[in-house]
């Protein structure tokens, strides 16, 4: 049993963070996968953390695929991406079950300290012919490896994104559509290459109780505060975590 391997510290610690990937996901609709990386890879290996967050992801992500009003608009113009995006999930996935933990770690402290600093720094990128069928299965194709190897959903997304200047409604519904889309690929990318067990499943649906704590307890927040400034503390974090994986690794 997984909880058996660890001791009580440590389990505490663990359900802490999964409350907090929670809090994180009510508070500003993402970065569970994220947070979840950052926070328990100097205690779990990266393969297993990546599996653990697939299924509450796509629990989560459920009631955001619903909401906006604008599913036929999304698909249409967004179309491509989320095929090629989707579809190379599978050949990321296979780099992750190929290479050593040790380099996948340091590849995901990049990929954070890119994506924190694009927000820190405020930069807007806009995709030339970003609507075009070959744009978008390129930085689709591109984002679907990222996602397989490392679990996180937003690069290159984030350039479509700001390319298409959805309104707040329209993106969040953007997100929870290719949110929903990229764990199920996960799910049954990893259990082609037998990166996820029963007992793996047994304890995602576990940690779906500190999770969905979490999300109530993020809604309330987001009542209360600056989603922009709660983004900035995520992003700052981001930031601080991908510095602390890498000088670990050194």
């Amino acid at each position: 049993m997984f909880f058996n391997e660890y001791s009580l510290l440590i389990l505490t610690y663990i359900f802490i963070v999964y409350l907090f990937c929670g809090i994180i996901k009510g508070t500003i609709g993402f970065g569970m996968p994220t947070v979840s990386i950052s926070l328990l890879v100097f205690f779990i290996d990266i393969k297993i953390i990546i599996a653990l967050i697939l299924i509450p992801t796509i629990v989560v992500n459920i009631y955001q695929l619903s909401r906006g009003g604008n599913l036929i608009k999304i698909l249409k113009e967004t179309k491509f991406f989320l095929l090629f995006s989707t579809i190379f999930i599978f050949p990321g996935t296979y780099l992750l079950n190929i290479i050593n933990s040790q380099y996948i770690i340091l590849f995901i402290a990049f990929v954070l300290f890119i994506n924190s600093l694009l927000f820190l720094t405020n930069k807007t990128y806009i995709l030339p012919n970003h609507k075009s069928s070959f744009t978008q299965s390129i930085i689709g194709a591109i984002n679907g490896v990222i996602i397989g190897m490392t679990s996180i959903y937003t690069m290159p997304l984030i350039f479509l994104l700001q390319s298409f200047k959805y309104n707040k409604n329209t993106t969040v519904q953007f997100l929870g559509i290719a949110f929903f889309l990229y764990p199920i690929a996960q799910m049954l990318s990893f259990a082609n290459f037998n990166l996820i067990s029963l007992e793996i499943i047994k304890t995602s649906l576990i940690l779906l109780i500190p999770i969905f704590f979490g999300l109530f307890i993020g809604q309330k927040i987001r009542r209360r505060i600056s989603e922009t400034l709660f983004q900035k503390f995520f992003y700052c974090m981001l930031l601080a975590m991908s510095f602390i994986i890498i000088i670990s690794l050194i």
